[in-house]
This record gives C-alpha cells, sequence and structure tokens, in this order.
C-alpha cells in the first residue's frame, strides 16, 4: 500500500474508535461570497429521499465524500457563522457518524486574501494539516503567490494535490510532483477502490501566475487518459475533484469522458441543489467560502455506483443545531489574526472620499481606485499610459472615508504583483483595449483600468470591434506610433488575455521594479488625505446593464 493511503487508513482508524482529528473545508474561485444557486431554499437537502442522507445510508459498500468549494485564503470571521472553524466543526461531526469518509476539497484555497498576502498560503496549510484533510485539488488562485510558493506549500501539507492536467513541461509529469503531488490516488473505502483526481481550468494561465514550467492541458482529454488508467491499477468507481466551471464541466468535459462517477466541485461560485446527472456522471457543486458543505453517498455493488444520496449542509443552519466550532482551528485563527495585525494593522492614511473597489464597477467601468492605481504607476514610472486589470482589486467593497490601514491595501491589492514597464505601438494599444473589454458581460477581471488613455467601447459590438473611440492624452492613437506603458507582470506576462504584450520589449523588467501593493501604499502615505475621482476617461456606448449595480451575473467567474 502506498505510503500516503497508509497513513489515510491510519487517521481513519483513529477516528472510527473515537481519537478524532480534526477536518477541513476548502472554498472556492472565484468570488467573494455571492454564488449563483439553483435552489430556491437555502437548507439540508437529498436528492433520493426526503430524509437527511445521513440518517438513510448504511456504510456497507457506499463511499461517502465530503467534499467543499473554496477557501480563497479566508479564515471568516470567529464571530459569524460563516468560517473556518464552525466549517470544520461540521465536518467534525460528520466524521464522527462516517469514519470512512473521504474529506476533499477542489482548490483555490491558498488564495487570494490579505492573510495569503502575509503569509504566502501558509496560514491555509496549517489550517488544512490541522483539519486533516484527505486530499485537494489544484485551484488556479493557489498559484497566486507563483509556481515556487505553490511548490512550497504542497510540500508542507500532510495531504496529496491532485491534477490530471496540470503538467510540469520538463518532465511530464503533474507539477509539483517532487513536492508530493500526485496525478491520481487509489485510496480504498468500505472495501471500494476509489480513482481519485483533479482537474484545473485551462483559464487558469491566463489568470493565475503559474511560470514558464506549467502547462495546463484540456481536462477532458486529459481525463480520457488518466481514467483508464485509475481503472487499470484497480480503481471501482472515479471521482474527479474539479476546479472546471459547472457549465463547461457539463458540456464539454463530462459528455466526452466515459468512466467518471462524479464530479465535485466547481470553478464559478454555484451552488445545486442536487447533483446533477451528464453522460452517466454525477455532478455536485455547493458555493463558495464556508457557505455549504455537500455530503454525498455513493452505492457501490460489483464495481458500479448503483445510486446515490446527497444532503447539502448550510453552515449557518448547523451552528443553529449546535454544531461546535474546533477549538483548535479557532486557536489557529487566533494566532494568525493576531499576527497579521502585528504586521498590517498600522495606519498609512486617510481619504476624503469613498473609494470604490466594487466587482461590478471595476471589471467594466471607470472606478475612481482604478484610476488612483493608474495614475501611481504611470506617475511612478514616467510611462505614457498606464493600464491596470480590474481583476486584481480584490475586495469587492467601497472604502468609506477616514483611516485606510496597510491591511486595507493588501486586501485591496493581494497578488504581490510588479510594476513594470513595455514599449509598445499604437497599435498594441489598441489591441490592449479591446482586449480588456471582450468579456465586460461576464465580469471579467481583464477589463482595463487607466491612466493617459481615454476610450470609449460599446458591448453591443462584436468582440475585437468594441472600441469605438481611443485617445492618448486628448490626441489620437497613432498606431505607428511607440509608446511607454506601465503595468504589473502578470498583464505583461499576458494574463487575462493580454497575450500581444508577451513580446514587446521591456524598459522595466519584473524584480526592478516595485510592488504594486507597497508603491501605492507609499502614494497614500505620501499624499494623505487622497481624494482620487471619476474623469469620465472611460465611457460606454449602449450598455445593457445599469451602471455601478451589486448584483452579479448567473455565471459571473470570479478569474
Amino acid at each position: 500500500m502506498p505510503e500516503e493511503e497508509s497513513e489515510l487508513s491510519r487517521r481513519r482508524l483513529l477516528r472510527g474508535v473515537g481519537v478524532s482529528g480534526l477536518t477541513v473545508g476548502l472554498a472556492g474561485c472565484n468570488t467573494e461570497s455571492e454564488a449563483t444557486t439553483d435552489s430556491a431554499t437555502d437548507q439540508t437537502n437529498t436528492t433520493d429521499t426526503g430524509e437527511s442522507a445521513s440518517e438513510t445510508v448504511s456504510d456497507s459498500r457506499t463511499v461517502t465524500i465530503i467534499h467543499d468549494t473554496h477557501l480563497q485564503g479566508r479564515y471568516g470571521d470567529l464571530e459569524e457563522s460563516a468560517n473556518i472553524a464552525n466549517y470544520i466543526g461540521l465536518m467534525d461531526q460528520l466524521a464522527t457518524e462516517y469514519p470512512n469518509a473521504l474529506r476533499v476539497g477542489v482548490g483555490d484555497d491558498l488564495a487570494s486574501s490579505v492573510l495569503s498576502s502575509v503569509f504566502d498560503g501558509a496560514h491555509i496549510v496549517d489550517a488544512l494539516n490541522t483539519g486533516e484533510l484527505d486530499y485537494d485539488g489544484f485551484g488556479n488562485h493557489d498559484f497566486d503567490m507563483g509556481p515556487e510558493v505553490f511548490r512550497e506549500q504542497v510540500a508542507n501539507s500532510e495531504f496529496p494535490w491532485l491534477s490530471a492536467n496540470c503538467i510540469d513541461r520538463r518532465t511530464d509529469e503533474v507539477f509539483a510532483s517532487e513536492q508530493g503531488a500526485m496525478r491520481y490516488a487509489l485510496p480504498e473505502v468500505n472495501g471500494v477502490t476509489v480513482g481519485l483526481t483533479g482537474i484545473l481550468t485551462e483559464e487558469a494561465p491566463n489568470v493565475a501566475s503559474l511560470g514558464e514550467n506549467a502547462k495546463v492541458q484540456d481536462p477532458a482529454s486529459a481525463l480520457q487518459d488518466v481514467v483508464p488508467q485509475m481503472r487499470d491499477d484497480g480503481a471501482d468507481i472515479v471521482v474527479v475533484l474539479s476546479h472546471v466551471a459547472s457549465p463547461v464541466v457539463e458540456s464539454e468535459v463530462a459528455p466526452n469522458v466515459d468512466g467518471v462517477d462524479a464530479y465535485v466541485g466547481d470553478h464559478a461560485a454555484r451552488t445545486y441543489e442536487t447533483p446533477k446527472m451528464v453522460n452517466g456522471s454525477l455532478v455536485s457543486v455547493i458555493g463558495d467560502e464556508f457557505e455549504h458543505l455537500a455530503e454525498l453517498h455513493l452505492q457501490v455493488e460489483a464495481g458500479e455506483v448503483v445510486g446515490h444520496e446527497f444532503t447539502r449542509h448550510a453552515t449557518a443552519e448547523a451552528v443553529g443545531r449546535g454544531v461546535e466550532p474546533n477549538n483548535q482551528v479557532v486557536q489557529l485563527v487566533e494566532e494568525y489574526q493576531s499576527r497579521l495585525d502585528d504586521e498590517v494593522g498600522q495606519k498609512v492614511g486617510e481619504t476624503d472620499t469613498t473609494l470604490d473597489c466594487r466587482e461590478t464597477v471595476v471589471r467594466r467601468e471607470e472606478s475612481n481606485m482604478g484610476n488612483f492605481i493608474a495614475e501611481t504607476m504611470r506617475s511612478y514610472t514616467g510611462a505614457d499610459v498606464a493600464v491596470q486589470n480590474g481583476g486584481s482589486i480584490r475586495t469587492d467593497t467601497q472604502y468609506e472615508p477616514g483611516t485606510l490601514t496597510q491591511r486595507d491595501v493588501i486586501n485591496i491589492l493581494p497578488f504581490g504583483n510588479e510594476v513594470t514597464v513595455l514599449e509598445v505601438s499604437g497599435e498594441t494599444v489598441r489591441a490592449v483595449l479591446e482586449n480588456g473589454v471582450s468579456e465586460v458581460e461576464r465580469l471579467s477581471g481583464r477589463f482595463p483600468q487607466v491612466a493617459g488613455l481615454q476610450y470609449t467601447y460599446d458591448p453591443s459590438n462584436e468582440v475585437g470591434s468594441r472600441i469605438v473611440e481611443a485617445s492618448l492624452n486628448g490626441s489620437p492613437i497613432d498606431p505607428a506610433g511607440t509608446y511607454t506603458m506601465a503595468t504589473n507582470n502578470f498583464i505583461a506576462d499576458g494574463g487575462d488575455g493580454y497575450e500581444m504584450l508577451t513580446s514587446v520589449p521591456r524598459v522595466l523588467t519584473p524584480g526592478n521594479g516595485p510592488v504594486l501593493s507597497s508603491l501605492i501604499t507609499r502614494q497614500i502615505e505620501a499624499n494623505s488625505p487622497i481624494d482620487p475621482t471619476v474623469t469620465g476617461r472611460i465611457s460606454i456606448q449602449n450598455a445593457t446593464w445599469e451602471t455601478q449595480i451589486t448584483e452579479h451575473l448567473a455565471y459571473a467567474v470570479k478569474l
């Protein structure tokens, strides 16, 4: 038996005789806390019966999967019900009822949050280790601090990370295999060999810092190779930890892959009341950040899944029923929060105006905070123009006039991106703007907040022809002219679809420029109180939405 499977069996035995360890929840990629739900209720449910699954399922020949979505580097507020200690407390309770259950995550756990910016995701790994998570999958936000930090956290994890389609170009092995990552695992549960693997969204190279060695294969193609391997190695059933948007799984992955019994997880912040069935595969999706926990029972006979039962647990309701927080995790949260306060709690300045960081603003229209960031980059570098992707502004909130702390700045800009300067043609500037407005319907993070530029776009036009007007400091952009552009290294490296920038000359390279959050901190300190405004540099024609709305689109994916 492989070493990790032996350790997994030991832990289950201890739990079965009453020496219960801690369990953990993971949470997801992509939005702050909002989720698109297919349910009219927010309560515990089951697919096949009117009772809770925990009351109806025997452990014999049943494989139980306890799964969640994404932590996003967050702990939550201990004063609220939706926090990691209560979430793990709920998992503890389920593990007591089902000591052989597999507890799995699906990625986007290490980042993005102020805690992640300060501790590089170590605070999440500590929580997951304390909670005795069994397996986790790769998420795009797990690479937010860079590939080497991800490798480090994989090495520090006391559980395997799984991916079928994130590969190291140099070895053709799963990325971070040297640190313990695996393409698949084969744990035995109740006499059933479970084939476990993970899939990562193909969008990951465009929305995360994967580096030059990690490549993401088409999820369906990767599963077509890996699933038969797991079956040949003895897997009775196959479960995929999915960090691919559920609509993509349902339309492009599951229909093209045979032999998968269940996909658990999501890349979008969606919630299903019950799993869906696609090409003989269950698709189980339960939202984002501590809100829900899924309890999925797969009934197996002769190596085949012959039935399933499902309960969607709402964390708040579980706390109302008396579920207790995990005390060890409470202590861990308090320790890290204290360390965080020591490092980032200090005042850096004040604002005289409300700073608008709302997703629906920074991802499709001009924002005063977007202006402040872009203007700061332009002023510091002396560049002709500056471009900042709205998706790098993360808090989805407004900061009222008053004190700004280092924590506020890191919350707004948590990724550790560095300022760089590129030499670009006027034609490239226009291509940058076209890419930036190409997915405003999805609230894509590529939307450009700018300085030195003025542009008008029409979202009703075809992609690639949405920029109606564009000028540089009031003058038309010369397609053949040469300009300097300040931006962050994520965009400069082709992230968010900005591939046109990867081959242009670099005037200031990453590593030589400042970290953007540090630059913004210094700008606030030097110019406090700040008072950024909306100047009319971005105009919209024929918008199909009301400006500055607060609701999310049904398929809004926080990239």
